[in-house]
């Protein structure tokens, strides 16, 4: 058995140590334009809703690279006969600065959703969750978001958004 530590596994370990000007707290509001498809029970084809979803995001950059995520929201109202009640996820985010105004970042994480079709029925989903957007500081403390997020993977039910946000960086 091999005791060496991976490349990875160093890689990582030098991204949370290394030291940072943004190793801070930041929170958030992001507006999102997302696209449900789910297989109702009734019929055997797919069906399809665009709720706006509003979530509220509290992260933690340990430097210009990695930051922890979290994430709840809620849809603003029901369209297509489907809302979503719940939107939970917690990511890890990948960051990378392209310039002192613009960065690239992924995220990796996982979501939790609590979706209600045609107000006669709920279902609770979680699983994998992963993303790629762009960040944009306006000053030093305010920056606008632009993402695509894939919150909700499974069988029966997929939810992806298309997020804009502003972030505070404490």
């Amino acid at each position: 058995m091999n005791k060496t530590p991976s490349i990875l596994t160093l890689a990582l370990l030098a991204a949370l140590s290394a030291p940072s000007a943004l190793a801070d707290v930041y929170a958030g509001a992001l507006l999102g334009y997302s696209n449900t498809e789910y297989v109702t029970s009734t019929q055997a084809g797919v069906s399809e809703a665009s709720p706006l979803l509003l979530q509220a995001q509290v992260g933690y950059f340990f430097n210009d690279y990695v930051a922890l995520e979290a994430r709840y929201g809620t849809s603003l109202q029901r369209t297509d006969g489907v809302s979503i009640n719940s939107l939970a996820s917690a990511y890890v985010k990948g960051n990378i600065p392209v310039s002192d105004q613009i960065a690239m970042y992924a995220l990796v994480g996982v979501s939790a959703t609590d979706i209600d079709y045609n107000a006669s029925h709920s279902t609770s989903h979680s699983g994998i969750s992963f993303g790629l957007g762009t960040h944009y500081a306006l000053s030093r403390d305010t920056a606008l978001t632009f993402e695509f997020v894939n919150a909700q993977s499974g069988e029966n039910t997929n939810l992806n958004a298309v997020n804009l946000g502003f972030q505070y960086r404490f």
